[in-house]
Parts: structure tokens; sequence; C-alpha cells
């Protein structure tokens, strides 16, 4: 036999195995796999915990629970009289304000319903520009010399459900009267001459299904600019039930724990993983971390942005501004920006 008809060993076959060792390309697809599948698991034990100890998580919501089979109680927009509007009227069964008087417009109905039969309201609104704020008002029978309220979160032109319960001991017992409020920012620009239009109020009972509304609620619509001297960004509003934030370090703290353990279980039945925990715990961090739910948010800061100042002069730009427009009187227009 001549050297030429040596018989030449065949290369090996990479095994499977061994991708922790593979070009960039074999490693971080076989990884992303499996923080999505880590994702989605740890996503589900999640909701499984948060479900079963909601109350513990919630308590303010036990009063509103176990009430029976109550009915959602809706209420047409017509039947909101105003008691303090500058010009308004009706049209197609929605109230409308055209004009604030001395900054605010105030539309209410006298009532009775029990507040812990409806611990979520949800106002059916169009027109409301960030250049007002809105509030949900009530008075308790027992004590109607005193009015309370809660603010209302904006989403685009109109508000987000409520969690009444984060109305305290405000808001417990025989509702007496319900109101909705509109009031101008410092600039008094008074929703900028855009009609409001309230069409209709929802008083929901409690369920899973509304709190998930809720959640979702929060969550797409956080509160807008901010006037800090260090800007703290706490990702939902003031009455959200849940922290986005927390949510996104249980889910990769929660993921990356579960991938472990399905490792370990593999390992015990001798099937070594693809790739390393660390490729997966990395994308599992970018998963949690994404911007998705302040994508809405960061769209309606423009818009507001755009409307306040682009291309305006200088002194009508101070005068836009919530924050250094502190009075209604005097913007202090002249005075130049601190540097």
């Amino acid at each position: 036999m001549t050297p030429t008809d040596t018989p030449q060993e065949k290369p090996e076959r990479p095994d499977a195995n061994d991708q922790a060792h593979a070009p960039q390309g074999r490693v971080w697809v076989p990884a992303l796999k499996e923080a999505a599948g880590a994702f989605f698991s740890a996503a589900l034990v999640l909701i499984m915990v948060y479900s079963i100890w909601f109350f513990d998580f919630h308590p303010e919501f036990v009063r509103f629970a176990d009430r029976g089979d109550v009915l959602p109680l809706t209420v047409a927009g017509d039947q909101f009289t105003p008691v303090q509007a500058g010009n308004g009227g009706y049209k197609d069964g929605a109230a409308v304000i055209t004009e604030y008087l001395d900054g605010a417009a105030i539309l209410e109905i006298k009532t009775s319903f029990q507040a812990e039969n409806y611990p979520f309201i949800s106002f059916d609104i169009e027109g409301l520009t960030t250049w007002s704020d809105a509030f949900v008002f009530w008075q308790l029978a027992s004590d109607p010399g005193n009015v309370h309220r809660l603010q209302l979160n904006r989403s685009f032109d109109e508000v987000t459900q409520v969690a009444m319960p984060y109305g305290g001991d405000a808001y417990k017992g025989e509702v007496s009267t319900l109101a909705i409020g509109f009031v101008s920012d410092p600039t008094d620009h008074d929703n900028d001459g855009e009609p409001l239009l309230l069409k209709a109020v929802t008083l929901k009972p409690f369920s899973a299904l509304r709190v998930a509304e809720q959640i979702f609620e929060d969550w797409t619509n956080p509160p807008l600019w901010q006037g800090y001297s260090n800007n703290i960004v706490r990702g939902i509003h003031a009455t959200g039930m849940v922290f986005p934030n927390a949510v996104a370090n249980l889910l990769v703290v929660t993921g990356v724990l579960l991938a472990w353990l399905w490792r370990a279980r593999n390992k015990l039945r001798n099937r070594r993983p693809n790739v390393r925990l660390l490729a997966v715990a990395l994308c599992l961090y970018g998963w949690g971390f994404n911007d998705v739910l302040r994508w809405h948010w960061r769209v309606a800061q423009l818009l507001d942005t755009h409307e306040r100042y682009a291309g305006l002069p200088f002194e009508e730009r101070i005068r836009n501004n919530a924050i250094r427009c502190g009075r209604r009187d005097d913007c202090f227009e002249h005075l130049l920006p601190y540097f």
C-alpha cells in the first residue's frame, strides 16, 4: 500500500454538548431559546405566587373581596351636572366642557353606593391634554362635610382606571357624591382650549380580571414629566399597585434559578447543557429589563415637549413650563434660566 493509499481518519463531528465553545452565533441562539423558556416559566411562577398571596401583598383589598354577585355600574356622562365650569353642555349622551372657571371644571352626580362593592372606577373621557390634571372626588354619607380625592393618571387624551382602595378609610361605607374634576396646571392654559368629553363612568367590582386590567393600565401609563432636583423615576404613578421594576428584577432572579434547577436535573441524567448558564442569565437580563412598557410614556413625553416648546420664543416657553411658571399671574418670563 502506498502512502497515498493510507486510510484517512474522518474529522470528528462536533458534539452538541460542546456548544459552549462554539462560535458566538451558535452560542447565543440556544442561550436565547433557553432564556425564553426560563422567562415564561418564571412569569408563570410569579403569577401563581401573586395570585395565591394577593391579599398578603395588598391587604387594602381585603374588604373589597367576597362581596357576592355585584355587577358593574355604568353612569352616562350626561347624568353629571357641572358644579364649576366656565362653559359646556351635553352632546350624544356625554357631558362637554369647553371652558374652565378659575382654572378648574368639576362635574358631579348625587348617588348612593357602597364603596366596598366597587374598588375600581374607570372614566371614559376624551380630549384631556397635558395642560390639565384630572381628579376623582367623592363624599361619604357619614361625613358630608369633607370632600376626598385621588388623582387620575393620564393615558394620552384619556385617563386610566383608578384603584379606589388607595383612598384609604376615606373610601369606606356609603358614597353619596361622585365627581370628576379637571384642574389647569400652573401655566393656566385651561386644557389648552380643547373641549373635554365625559362619556361615561363605570364602577367595577373586585375580580382577578379587574386587578389584571389595573396593573396593565398602571404599567403602560407611567406619570409624565416630574421636576425633581434628583430625577427620581418611580416607574409607576402614586396609586399604582405593582412596581414594574420590582417585577423585572424578580423575573431575572427567578428565571436564572429555574434555569439552574433545569440544568441540575439534566446533570443527574448525564445530559450536559448546550450553553453556559452565564449566557442564559445575560439573555434573561436583557429580556427582563426591556423598555417596551415605557415607550408609550416616552411618545407622550415627546408630544408634550413638542407642543410646549417647539418653535416658540423664549418667553412663551417659560410660560408653558409648569415648573418654572409656578404662579398663575406671574411666570417671571423676563428672567433668564439658571446656569
